[in-house]
């Protein structure tokens, strides 16, 4: 194949691939939003499940110490009706002990369900905004996600149609050409560039003399001993034409 269609083939590679990106990270953020509603819902729902539970068991541990407090409440009115009853200093005296103790736990019991009864209507009121959450969620995906779909359906399309283009494109450079093409695209950089008066546009170092009047007939591809990018020669006034733009970005990764 002459080197003219193989400059041809690569600068129509860094094209299509330029564009493969645009339509990928398109394609990416709208998996990305759909998949990020799903997942806050889950996490919800999970949340959700947890949050019930705890719940339950509240209010179950809120009726026991509430049965205690009012157990301890009937407790108090036979203490004080023993106390009443006493006869001596000493039944007096233990009377006043069991009663103060008895006292104690029944306040104590009161403010636990006091601090219960508080946990138990925040718990509800997190539910009760988990829930309206969860159902805006799901309104979202309901309505969003077959629009979604179908845009990542045509994003998909376009996707698959470059890269039979692609592949047609590579056919036509040549197999090891490609290759050194594809191990440098792989590693995040544009892998073409051109040189026009001895530097490399894609790193904007200065080239070997030999190197550069290698590639001066335009017979042959090189190599940047620097950013390794594949490299030919472009006379100055081709470098200026629209078609040669995409080359000259290469030069932000270099």
């Amino acid at each position: 194949m002459g080197i003219e269609a193989q400059i041809e083939g690569l600068e129509q590679l860094v094209a299509v691939d330029a564009q493969l990106k645009v339509l990928r990270d398109e394609l990416a953020k709208e998996r990305n939003e759909i998949e990020a509603i799903a997942t806050e819902k889950q996490r919800l729902e999970g949340q959700l499940a947890i949050d019930r539970a705890s719940l339950i068991e509240m209010d179950k541990t809120r009726g026991e110490l509430t049965q205690d407090h009012r157990h301890l409440g009937q407790q108090l009115d036979r203490s004080r009706e023993r106390l009443s009853r006493a006869r001596t200093e000493r039944e007096s005296q233990a009377a006043e002990r069991e009663l103060d103790e008895l006292r104690k736990l029944h306040r104590d019991r009161e403010i636990e369900v006091s601090k219960l009864v508080t946990l138990c209507d925040e718990a509800r009121n997190t539910i009760l905004n988990h829930e309206t959450r969860i159902a805006e969620l799901a309104t979202r995906l309901d309505t969003s996600s077959p629009d979604a779909q179908g845009r990542m359906a045509s994003l998909e399309a376009d996707i698959a149609e470059k890269m039979a283009g692609r592949r047609q494109i590579g056919a036509k450079v040549g197999g090891l050409t490609v290759r050194r093409y594809d191990s440098m695209h792989a590693r995040g950089k544009v892998p073409v560039a051109r040189t026009t008066e001895g530097t490399c546009l894609g790193c904007y170092v200065q080239l070997p003399p030999m190197l550069f009047h290698s590639l001066l007939s335009r017979t042959q591809l090189g190599e940047c001993p620097t950013c390794h990018r594949i490299l030919y020669y472009s006379p100055p006034a081709a470098a200026a034409t629209p078609d040669a733009e995409p080359l000259d970005a290469s030069s932000t990764d270099a």
